[in-house]
Protein backbone atom coordinates (compact mmCIF):
# COMPACT_ATOMS: atom_id res chain seq x y z
CA UNK A 1 0.00 0.00 0.00
CA UNK A 2 1.50 3.54 -0.95
CA UNK A 3 2.14 5.59 1.60
CA UNK A 4 -0.03 8.51 0.06
CA UNK A 5 -3.15 5.66 0.43
CA UNK A 6 -2.45 4.67 3.97
CA UNK A 7 -5.88 5.39 5.81
CA UNK A 8 -5.38 4.29 9.50
CA UNK A 9 -8.38 5.17 10.25
CA UNK A 10 -10.47 4.01 7.55
CA UNK A 11 -9.20 0.49 7.59
CA UNK A 12 -10.05 0.77 11.72
CA UNK A 13 -13.55 1.91 11.15
CA UNK A 14 -14.03 -0.58 8.55
CA UNK A 15 -12.98 -3.09 11.19
CA UNK A 16 -14.97 -1.73 13.81
CA UNK A 17 -18.42 -2.04 11.61
CA UNK A 18 -17.85 -5.92 10.61
CA UNK A 19 -16.97 -6.81 13.75
CA UNK A 20 -20.21 -5.15 15.61
CA UNK A 21 -22.00 -8.16 15.75
CA UNK A 22 -18.90 -9.96 17.57
CA UNK A 23 -19.44 -7.29 20.02
CA UNK A 24 -23.04 -7.66 20.61
CA UNK A 25 -23.13 -11.38 20.91
CA UNK A 26 -20.10 -10.73 23.66
CA UNK A 27 -22.47 -8.19 25.48
CA UNK A 28 -25.16 -11.08 25.18
CA UNK A 29 -23.04 -13.99 27.04
CA UNK A 30 -22.06 -11.37 30.04
CA UNK A 31 -25.37 -11.11 30.62
CA UNK A 32 -26.13 -15.16 30.75
CA UNK A 33 -22.31 -16.26 31.49
CA UNK A 34 -23.56 -19.49 33.14
CA UNK A 35 -25.88 -20.51 29.94
CA UNK A 36 -22.49 -19.45 27.41
CA UNK A 37 -19.73 -21.25 28.83
CA UNK A 38 -22.31 -24.44 29.75
CA UNK A 39 -23.30 -24.15 25.83
CA UNK A 40 -19.15 -23.72 24.89
CA UNK A 41 -18.44 -26.67 27.32
CA UNK A 42 -20.97 -29.26 25.43
CA UNK A 43 -20.01 -28.45 22.57
CA UNK A 44 -16.29 -29.20 22.99
CA UNK A 45 -17.20 -32.48 23.92
CA UNK A 46 -19.38 -33.71 21.20
CA UNK A 47 -16.71 -32.38 19.14
CA UNK A 48 -14.51 -34.46 20.52
CA UNK A 49 -16.28 -37.26 21.90
CA UNK A 50 -14.53 -39.89 19.57
CA UNK A 51 -10.83 -38.64 20.82
CA UNK A 52 -8.87 -40.81 22.73
CA UNK A 53 -9.33 -39.04 25.87
CA UNK A 54 -12.72 -38.48 25.15
CA UNK A 55 -13.26 -42.01 24.73
CA UNK A 56 -11.34 -42.76 28.25
CA UNK A 57 -13.70 -40.05 30.09
CA UNK A 58 -17.09 -40.95 28.39
CA UNK A 59 -16.96 -37.42 26.91
CA UNK A 60 -20.60 -38.90 24.96
CA UNK A 61 -22.54 -39.87 28.17
CA UNK A 62 -21.41 -36.40 29.84
CA UNK A 63 -24.69 -34.62 29.76
CA UNK A 64 -23.70 -31.30 31.91
CA UNK A 65 -20.70 -29.39 34.03
CA UNK A 66 -21.53 -31.33 36.84
CA UNK A 67 -21.18 -34.77 35.20
CA UNK A 68 -18.18 -33.44 33.68
CA UNK A 69 -16.29 -32.89 36.88
CA UNK A 70 -17.24 -35.66 38.01
CA UNK A 71 -15.98 -37.87 35.42
CA UNK A 72 -13.08 -35.94 34.26
CA UNK A 73 -9.44 -34.94 36.51
CA UNK A 74 -8.36 -31.98 37.26
CA UNK A 75 -4.53 -31.89 35.94
CA UNK A 76 -1.79 -29.21 36.10
CA UNK A 77 1.02 -29.27 33.67
CA UNK A 78 3.26 -32.02 34.97
CA UNK A 79 -0.09 -34.62 34.49
CA UNK A 80 -1.08 -33.27 31.56
CA UNK A 81 2.60 -33.73 29.86
CA UNK A 82 1.84 -37.45 28.64
CA UNK A 83 -1.52 -36.34 26.83
CA UNK A 84 0.48 -33.35 24.69
CA UNK A 85 3.66 -35.47 24.18
CA UNK A 86 1.20 -38.14 22.98
CA UNK A 87 -0.48 -35.81 21.07
CA UNK A 88 2.56 -34.67 19.56
CA UNK A 89 3.63 -38.12 18.54
CA UNK A 90 0.45 -39.82 17.58
CA UNK A 91 -1.18 -39.36 14.01
CA UNK A 92 -4.50 -40.04 15.22
CA UNK A 93 -6.86 -37.44 17.30
CA UNK A 94 -5.48 -37.96 20.79
CA UNK A 95 -7.14 -34.54 22.53
CA UNK A 96 -8.82 -33.20 19.40
CA UNK A 97 -10.76 -34.11 16.40
CA UNK A 98 -9.20 -31.69 14.64
CA UNK A 99 -5.19 -32.14 13.76
CA UNK A 100 -3.44 -29.12 14.55
CA UNK A 101 -2.62 -26.25 12.35
CA UNK A 102 1.30 -25.74 14.65
CA UNK A 103 1.91 -26.38 18.04
CA UNK A 104 3.18 -23.94 19.99
CA UNK A 105 5.42 -24.04 22.87
CA UNK A 106 4.61 -22.62 26.57
CA UNK A 107 6.87 -20.09 27.29
CA UNK A 108 9.01 -22.12 29.95
CA UNK A 109 9.69 -19.51 32.38
CA UNK A 110 8.62 -21.49 35.03
CA UNK A 111 8.91 -25.08 34.23
CA UNK A 112 9.47 -27.49 31.35
CA UNK A 113 8.37 -26.40 27.98
CA UNK A 114 4.88 -28.03 26.40
CA UNK A 115 3.52 -28.29 23.06
CA UNK A 116 0.13 -26.93 23.00
CA UNK A 117 -2.40 -28.46 19.55
CA UNK A 118 -3.44 -25.00 18.14
CA UNK A 119 -6.53 -26.08 16.08
CA UNK A 120 -9.01 -24.06 13.80
CA UNK A 121 -11.18 -24.26 16.52
CA UNK A 122 -8.87 -23.01 19.38
CA UNK A 123 -7.70 -19.97 16.76
CA UNK A 124 -11.05 -19.00 16.59
CA UNK A 125 -11.57 -19.48 20.30
CA UNK A 126 -8.84 -16.78 20.37
CA UNK A 127 -10.04 -15.16 18.43
CA UNK A 128 -13.20 -14.35 19.22
CA UNK A 129 -11.61 -12.27 22.43
CA UNK A 130 -8.85 -10.61 20.15
CA UNK A 131 -12.09 -8.91 18.17
CA UNK A 132 -13.83 -7.48 20.83
CA UNK A 133 -11.03 -6.25 22.88
CA UNK A 134 -9.49 -4.75 19.54
CA UNK A 135 -12.51 -3.01 19.03
CA UNK A 136 -13.53 -1.54 22.48
CA UNK A 137 -9.79 -0.63 23.18
CA UNK A 138 -9.99 1.65 19.27
CA UNK A 139 -13.46 2.94 20.88
CA UNK A 140 -11.59 3.71 24.31
CA UNK A 141 -9.28 5.25 22.55
CA UNK A 142 -9.64 6.35 19.11
CA UNK A 143 -6.11 8.11 18.92
CA UNK A 144 -4.98 4.69 18.19
CA UNK A 145 -6.56 5.26 14.94
CA UNK A 146 -4.60 7.80 13.68
CA UNK A 147 -1.22 6.55 13.00
CA UNK A 148 0.61 2.42 12.45
CA UNK A 149 0.58 0.34 15.72
CA UNK A 150 3.66 -1.63 16.76
CA UNK A 151 2.35 -5.21 17.99
CA UNK A 152 5.03 -7.31 19.86
CA UNK A 153 6.23 -9.70 17.06
CA UNK A 154 9.64 -11.30 18.21
CA UNK A 155 11.22 -13.59 16.31
CA UNK A 156 11.72 -17.12 18.06
CA UNK A 157 15.10 -17.28 19.40
CA UNK A 158 14.47 -21.26 19.26
CA UNK A 159 14.58 -22.73 15.76
CA UNK A 160 11.42 -24.28 14.05
CA UNK A 161 11.05 -27.71 14.86
CA UNK A 162 8.42 -30.48 13.61
CA UNK A 163 6.46 -33.13 15.84
CA UNK A 164 7.38 -36.85 15.48
CA UNK A 165 3.70 -36.70 13.53
CA UNK A 166 5.09 -34.17 11.03
CA UNK A 167 3.35 -30.88 12.25
CA UNK A 168 5.10 -27.79 12.57
CA UNK A 169 6.04 -26.75 15.81
CA UNK A 170 5.91 -22.73 16.09
CA UNK A 171 3.65 -20.38 14.00
CA UNK A 172 4.80 -18.67 11.09
CA UNK A 173 4.40 -15.76 12.36
CA UNK A 174 2.28 -13.75 15.25
CA UNK A 175 0.12 -12.68 12.39
CA UNK A 176 -1.54 -16.61 11.64
CA UNK A 177 -3.11 -16.26 15.01
CA UNK A 178 -5.33 -13.76 13.20
CA UNK A 179 -6.02 -15.37 10.09
CA UNK A 180 -8.89 -16.39 8.84
CA UNK A 181 -10.53 -13.34 11.64
CA UNK A 182 -11.82 -9.92 11.33
CA UNK A 183 -8.83 -8.56 12.85
CA UNK A 184 -6.61 -9.59 9.90
CA UNK A 185 -7.76 -5.94 8.27
CA UNK A 186 -5.94 -4.71 11.07
CA UNK A 187 -2.33 -6.31 9.59
CA UNK A 188 -2.61 -3.11 7.30
CA UNK A 189 -1.93 -0.63 9.36
CA UNK A 190 1.47 -2.68 11.73
CA UNK A 191 4.87 -1.71 11.14
CA UNK A 192 6.42 -4.82 10.89
CA UNK A 193 10.25 -4.59 11.00
CA UNK A 194 12.49 -6.23 8.42
CA UNK A 195 14.33 -8.93 10.41
CA UNK A 196 17.65 -10.26 8.68
CA UNK A 197 17.00 -14.06 10.37
CA UNK A 198 20.05 -13.27 12.68
CA UNK A 199 18.98 -13.57 16.41
CA UNK A 200 21.77 -11.22 17.57
CA UNK A 201 20.26 -8.09 15.53
CA UNK A 202 16.65 -8.64 15.96
CA UNK A 203 16.43 -5.58 18.60
CA UNK A 204 18.37 -3.07 16.89
CA UNK A 205 15.97 -4.07 13.75
CA UNK A 206 13.05 -3.83 15.26
CA UNK A 207 14.09 -0.12 17.30
CA UNK A 208 15.40 1.50 14.05
CA UNK A 209 11.93 0.65 12.40
CA UNK A 210 9.60 1.84 15.39
CA UNK A 211 11.95 5.16 15.33
CA UNK A 212 11.95 5.69 12.37
CA UNK A 213 8.24 5.53 11.73
CA UNK A 214 6.85 9.40 13.51
CA UNK A 215 3.37 8.27 12.67
CA UNK A 216 3.62 5.68 15.63
CA UNK A 217 0.20 5.46 17.08
CA UNK A 218 0.49 2.74 19.46
CA UNK A 219 2.73 0.42 20.88
CA UNK A 220 1.21 -3.06 22.30
CA UNK A 221 3.32 -5.77 23.51
CA UNK A 222 3.30 -8.10 26.38
CA UNK A 223 5.57 -7.56 29.21
CA UNK A 224 6.73 -4.04 29.87
CA UNK A 225 10.19 -5.68 30.56
CA UNK A 226 10.17 -6.30 26.62
CA UNK A 227 9.22 -3.46 25.89
CA UNK A 228 11.92 -1.65 28.54
CA UNK A 229 14.54 -3.54 27.10
CA UNK A 230 13.60 -2.75 23.10
CA UNK A 231 14.15 0.86 24.39
CA UNK A 232 16.92 0.65 26.91
CA UNK A 233 19.41 2.74 24.42
CA UNK A 234 16.98 5.13 24.81
CA UNK A 235 17.01 5.36 28.56
CA UNK A 236 20.14 4.90 29.21
CA UNK A 237 22.43 6.85 26.74
CA UNK A 238 25.22 6.61 29.28
CA UNK A 239 25.70 2.66 28.66
CA UNK A 240 28.84 1.97 27.15
CA UNK A 241 26.84 -0.23 24.30
CA UNK A 242 24.13 1.94 24.71
CA UNK A 243 25.93 5.21 22.88
CA UNK A 244 27.62 2.84 20.57
CA UNK A 245 23.72 1.46 19.44
CA UNK A 246 22.60 5.24 19.26
CA UNK A 247 25.56 6.32 17.20
CA UNK A 248 24.58 3.89 15.06
CA UNK A 249 21.13 4.70 15.04
CA UNK A 250 21.47 8.58 14.41
CA UNK A 251 23.61 7.43 11.16
CA UNK A 252 21.17 4.79 10.16
CA UNK A 253 18.17 7.15 10.51
CA UNK A 254 16.86 9.48 7.83
CA UNK A 255 17.34 13.26 9.01
CA UNK A 256 14.44 14.19 10.50
CA UNK A 257 13.65 11.31 12.32
CA UNK A 258 17.92 11.51 13.59
CA UNK A 259 16.99 14.40 14.99
CA UNK A 260 13.98 13.33 16.70
CA UNK A 261 16.01 11.08 18.45
CA UNK A 262 18.27 13.52 19.69
CA UNK A 263 15.70 15.83 20.91
CA UNK A 264 13.88 12.57 22.99
CA UNK A 265 17.43 11.78 24.33
CA UNK A 266 17.90 15.50 25.83
CA UNK A 267 14.27 15.17 26.86
CA UNK A 268 14.28 12.16 28.79
CA UNK A 269 11.13 10.82 27.99
CA UNK A 270 9.69 9.94 23.81
CA UNK A 271 6.83 12.88 23.78
CA UNK A 272 8.47 14.59 20.65
CA UNK A 273 9.74 11.18 19.03
CA UNK A 274 6.36 9.82 18.78
CA UNK A 275 4.02 12.56 18.87
CA UNK A 276 0.63 10.33 17.90
CA UNK A 277 1.49 7.78 20.26
CA UNK A 278 -1.44 7.81 22.18
CA UNK A 279 -1.41 4.40 23.92
CA UNK A 280 0.28 1.47 25.41
CA UNK A 281 -1.10 -2.09 25.29
CA UNK A 282 0.82 -4.45 27.80
CA UNK A 283 0.54 -6.49 31.26
CA UNK A 284 -0.67 -3.94 33.92
CA UNK A 285 -0.37 -5.89 36.97
CA UNK A 286 1.01 -8.67 39.01
CA UNK A 287 4.56 -9.15 38.98
CA UNK A 288 4.61 -6.64 35.96
CA UNK A 289 2.92 -3.57 37.57
CA UNK A 290 6.33 -2.76 38.94
CA UNK A 291 8.02 -2.63 35.41
CA UNK A 292 5.05 -0.74 33.82
CA UNK A 293 5.42 1.99 36.62
CA UNK A 294 8.74 2.67 35.76
CA UNK A 295 8.21 3.10 31.98
CA UNK A 296 5.09 5.54 32.56
CA UNK A 297 7.06 8.43 33.10
CA UNK A 298 8.60 7.93 29.83
CA UNK A 299 5.88 8.37 28.09
CA UNK A 300 3.75 11.36 29.14
CA UNK A 301 1.23 11.32 26.25
CA UNK A 302 0.41 7.87 26.36
CA UNK A 303 -2.62 6.38 27.61
CA UNK A 304 -1.45 2.68 29.53
CA UNK A 305 -4.07 0.08 28.87
CA UNK A 306 -4.59 -3.46 30.31
CA UNK A 307 -3.29 -6.57 28.44
CA UNK A 308 -5.84 -9.35 30.12
CA UNK A 309 -4.69 -12.65 30.92
CA UNK A 310 -3.83 -14.06 27.70
CA UNK A 311 -1.27 -17.62 27.92
CA UNK A 312 -0.35 -19.67 25.09
CA UNK A 313 -3.13 -22.52 26.79
CA UNK A 314 -5.68 -19.52 26.21
CA UNK A 315 -7.13 -16.69 26.86
CA UNK A 316 -8.86 -16.19 30.41
CA UNK A 317 -9.73 -12.26 30.17
CA UNK A 318 -9.57 -9.34 28.08
CA UNK A 319 -9.40 -5.25 28.55
CA UNK A 320 -13.51 -4.50 28.34
CA UNK A 321 -14.34 -1.10 29.18
CA UNK A 322 -12.53 1.76 31.38
CA UNK A 323 -11.97 -0.10 33.91
CA UNK A 324 -8.51 -1.02 35.26
CA UNK A 325 -9.41 -5.10 35.42
CA UNK A 326 -10.55 -7.22 32.92
CA UNK A 327 -13.28 -9.24 32.14
CA UNK A 328 -13.81 -13.29 31.96
CA UNK A 329 -13.51 -14.14 28.36
CA UNK A 330 -16.80 -16.29 28.89
CA UNK A 331 -17.54 -16.86 25.25
CA UNK A 332 -13.76 -18.49 24.30
CA UNK A 333 -13.03 -21.22 26.80
CA UNK A 334 -14.99 -23.15 29.20
CA UNK A 335 -13.09 -21.67 32.76
CA UNK A 336 -13.55 -23.35 36.16
CA UNK A 337 -11.67 -21.88 39.75
CA UNK A 338 -10.12 -23.96 42.35
CA UNK A 339 -10.19 -22.09 45.46
CA UNK A 340 -8.20 -22.00 48.43
CA UNK A 341 -9.86 -24.48 50.10
CA UNK A 342 -10.28 -27.06 46.99
CA UNK A 343 -13.67 -26.23 45.89
CA UNK A 344 -14.00 -25.70 42.43
CA UNK A 345 -16.83 -23.26 41.45
CA UNK A 346 -17.81 -21.96 37.66
CA UNK A 347 -18.56 -18.56 36.84
CA UNK A 348 -21.39 -18.37 38.05
CA UNK A 349 -20.27 -18.59 41.74
CA UNK A 350 -17.25 -16.36 42.05
CA UNK A 351 -17.94 -12.87 43.83
CA UNK A 352 -15.96 -10.14 44.40
CA UNK A 353 -12.82 -10.62 46.34
CA UNK A 354 -12.76 -14.29 45.61
CA UNK A 355 -9.18 -15.67 44.76
CA UNK A 356 -8.75 -18.63 43.06
CA UNK A 357 -6.24 -20.68 40.40
CA UNK A 358 -7.84 -20.94 36.93
CA UNK A 359 -8.60 -24.32 35.21
CA UNK A 360 -9.34 -24.28 31.51
CA UNK A 361 -11.16 -26.28 28.84
CA UNK A 362 -10.46 -25.43 25.36
CA UNK A 363 -10.49 -26.57 21.72
CA UNK A 364 -6.56 -27.31 21.79
CA UNK A 365 -7.54 -30.30 23.92
CA UNK A 366 -7.06 -29.28 27.65
CA UNK A 367 -9.65 -30.72 29.35
CA UNK A 368 -9.80 -29.32 33.42
CA UNK A 369 -5.90 -28.12 32.97
CA UNK A 370 -4.97 -26.14 36.24
CA UNK A 371 -3.04 -23.32 34.27
CA UNK A 372 -1.38 -22.16 36.89
CA UNK A 373 -2.33 -18.27 37.23
CA UNK A 374 -4.51 -17.35 40.12
CA UNK A 375 -6.94 -14.42 40.07
CA UNK A 376 -9.07 -11.99 42.10
CA UNK A 377 -12.52 -10.99 41.42
CA UNK A 378 -12.51 -7.10 41.20
CA UNK A 379 -15.71 -6.45 40.42
CA UNK A 380 -18.58 -7.13 37.66
CA UNK A 381 -19.14 -6.35 34.22
CA UNK A 382 -22.78 -6.89 33.61
CA UNK A 383 -22.97 -10.80 35.69
CA UNK A 384 -19.48 -11.39 34.44
CA UNK A 385 -16.74 -11.34 36.76
CA UNK A 386 -13.86 -8.86 36.21
CA UNK A 387 -10.34 -9.98 37.73
CA UNK A 388 -7.00 -8.68 38.19
CA UNK A 389 -4.03 -11.59 38.09
CA UNK A 390 -2.27 -12.05 40.97
CA UNK A 391 0.26 -14.27 40.19
CA UNK A 392 1.57 -17.87 39.56
CA UNK A 393 0.17 -20.17 41.59
CA UNK A 394 2.25 -23.18 40.57
CA UNK A 395 5.81 -21.31 40.41
CA UNK A 396 7.58 -22.36 43.16
CA UNK A 397 11.12 -23.91 43.53
CA UNK A 398 12.76 -26.26 46.36
CA UNK A 399 16.64 -26.78 46.30
CA UNK A 400 17.07 -28.68 49.19
CA UNK A 401 13.06 -28.61 51.03
CA UNK A 402 12.34 -25.44 51.67
CA UNK A 403 9.20 -25.23 49.08
CA UNK A 404 9.17 -21.68 48.36
CA UNK A 405 6.03 -20.01 46.20
CA UNK A 406 5.80 -17.13 44.50
CA UNK A 407 2.92 -15.93 46.86
CA UNK A 408 5.77 -16.25 50.00
CA UNK A 409 7.88 -14.96 47.70
CA UNK A 410 5.94 -11.33 46.96
CA UNK A 411 5.33 -11.12 50.73
CA UNK A 412 9.09 -11.51 51.46
CA UNK A 413 9.84 -8.75 48.75
CA UNK A 414 7.35 -6.40 49.98
CA UNK A 415 9.05 -3.97 51.73
CA UNK A 416 11.35 -3.34 48.47
CA UNK A 417 8.76 -2.83 46.63
CA UNK A 418 7.00 -0.17 49.12
CA UNK A 419 10.41 1.12 48.39
CA UNK A 420 10.04 1.90 45.07
CA UNK A 421 12.48 -1.32 43.53
CA UNK A 422 11.82 -3.91 41.68
CA UNK A 423 13.39 -7.46 42.88
CA UNK A 424 13.04 -11.04 42.50
CA UNK A 425 14.67 -13.75 44.27
CA UNK A 426 17.13 -16.03 41.89
CA UNK A 427 18.01 -19.64 43.67
CA UNK A 428 21.52 -20.38 43.02
CA UNK A 429 21.41 -24.46 42.91
CA UNK A 430 25.14 -24.51 42.35
CA UNK A 431 27.03 -22.50 44.94
CA UNK A 432 28.93 -25.39 48.05
CA UNK A 433 25.72 -24.67 50.05
CA UNK A 434 23.00 -23.62 47.67
CA UNK A 435 21.00 -20.31 48.50
CA UNK A 436 19.07 -17.25 47.13
CA UNK A 437 20.35 -14.22 45.67
CA UNK A 438 17.49 -10.91 45.97
CA UNK A 439 18.41 -9.32 43.22
CA UNK A 440 17.35 -5.29 43.28
CA UNK A 441 16.51 -2.57 41.38
CA UNK A 442 15.84 1.38 41.64
CA UNK A 443 16.88 1.82 45.20
CA UNK A 444 20.34 2.91 46.63
CA UNK A 445 23.10 0.67 47.35
CA UNK A 446 22.98 1.76 51.31
CA UNK A 447 19.50 0.47 51.58
CA UNK A 448 20.38 -2.89 50.38
CA UNK A 449 21.54 -4.67 53.16
CA UNK A 450 18.87 -3.75 55.28
CA UNK A 451 16.47 -4.68 52.60
CA UNK A 452 17.93 -8.33 52.24
CA UNK A 453 17.85 -8.53 56.41
CA UNK A 454 14.18 -7.79 55.99
CA UNK A 455 12.98 -10.59 53.71
CA UNK A 456 15.71 -12.76 55.34
CA UNK A 457 13.38 -12.67 58.52
CA UNK A 458 10.00 -12.74 56.39
CA UNK A 459 11.22 -15.92 54.69
CA UNK A 460 12.58 -17.33 58.07
CA UNK A 461 8.60 -17.12 59.09
CA UNK A 462 7.90 -20.33 56.84
CA UNK A 463 8.19 -23.44 58.23
CA UNK A 464 10.44 -25.52 55.57
CA UNK A 465 12.76 -22.17 55.18
CA UNK A 466 13.77 -21.76 58.33
CA UNK A 467 14.20 -25.98 59.02
CA UNK A 468 16.60 -26.02 55.64
CA UNK A 469 18.60 -22.62 57.41
CA UNK A 470 18.79 -24.39 60.96
CA UNK A 471 20.32 -27.54 59.44
CA UNK A 472 22.80 -25.55 57.29
CA UNK A 473 21.16 -27.48 54.06
CA UNK A 474 20.80 -23.80 52.74
CA UNK A 475 22.66 -21.00 52.91
CA UNK A 476 21.63 -17.64 53.97
CA UNK A 477 20.30 -15.30 51.18
CA UNK A 478 22.04 -12.90 49.04
CA UNK A 479 21.79 -9.59 47.40
CA UNK A 480 22.69 -8.02 44.27
CA UNK A 481 22.25 -4.22 43.40
CA UNK A 482 21.79 -3.73 39.51
CA UNK A 483 22.88 -0.82 38.72
CA UNK A 484 20.13 2.17 37.26
CA UNK A 485 16.57 2.87 37.61
CA UNK A 486 13.80 -0.20 38.37
CA UNK A 487 13.50 -1.39 35.14
CA UNK A 488 16.96 -2.64 34.66
CA UNK A 489 16.39 -5.96 36.19
CA UNK A 490 13.39 -6.35 33.70
CA UNK A 491 16.00 -5.37 30.88
CA UNK A 492 17.88 -8.15 33.05
CA UNK A 493 15.46 -10.67 32.98
CA UNK A 494 14.43 -9.85 29.51
CA UNK A 495 18.25 -10.55 28.00
CA UNK A 496 19.10 -13.31 30.73
CA UNK A 497 15.69 -15.56 29.09
CA UNK A 498 16.56 -14.53 25.44
CA UNK A 499 20.05 -16.05 26.26
CA UNK A 500 18.09 -19.45 27.46
CA UNK A 501 16.17 -19.24 24.07
CA UNK A 502 13.09 -18.28 25.33
CA UNK A 503 10.92 -15.83 23.08
CA UNK A 504 11.66 -12.24 23.33
CA UNK A 505 7.67 -11.38 23.33
CA UNK A 506 7.01 -14.62 25.88
CA UNK A 507 8.96 -13.53 28.90
CA UNK A 508 7.12 -12.38 32.09
CA UNK A 509 8.13 -11.15 35.31
CA UNK A 510 8.47 -12.79 38.57
CA UNK A 511 8.74 -12.46 42.18
CA UNK A 512 10.32 -15.77 41.78
CA UNK A 513 12.86 -17.08 39.46
CA UNK A 514 12.20 -21.14 39.16
CA UNK A 515 13.81 -22.42 35.79
CA UNK A 516 17.14 -22.66 36.81
CA UNK A 517 18.73 -22.18 33.07
CA UNK A 518 17.48 -19.09 34.03
CA UNK A 519 18.68 -18.30 37.10
CA UNK A 520 22.19 -19.06 35.58
CA UNK A 521 22.03 -16.82 33.22
CA UNK A 522 20.58 -13.97 35.18
CA UNK A 523 23.40 -14.94 38.07
CA UNK A 524 26.11 -15.19 35.59
CA UNK A 525 25.08 -11.90 34.11
CA UNK A 526 25.22 -9.94 37.32
CA UNK A 527 28.54 -11.92 38.77
CA UNK A 528 30.69 -8.74 38.30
Amino acid sequence: MAESAFDPAGIWRAFARAVQPDVEYWLAQLDAPEQAQSQRLMALLAANRETTFGRQYGFASIASPDQFRERVPMQGAAGYLPWLERASRDAQPVLSAQAPLFFERTSGSTSRQKLIPYTPAFLREMQSAMVVWLADMVRVCPGIAQGRAYWSMSPALQPAGVAPNGIRIGSASDLEYLGGSSAAALAATLLVPPFSGNPATWRYETLRAIIADESLALLSVWSPTFLGSLLRPLFTPEDPSCACELAALEADLPGPRAAALRRALADGHCERLWPRLTAISCWLDGPSHGYAQALRARFPQAQWLPKGLFATEGVVSIPFGEAPDCTLAVGSHYLEFLRDDGHICDVSALAPGDEAQVLMTTGAGLYRYALGDRIRVTGMTARTPRVTFLGRAAASCDLVGEKLDESIVNEALAPARARGATACLVPFQQADAPHYVLLLAGVEEHAVQALRIEAEQRLGHIFHYAHARQLGQLGPLRSRRIPGAQAALGDLLQRAAERTGMRAGDVKPSGLVTRLALAEAMLEMTEA
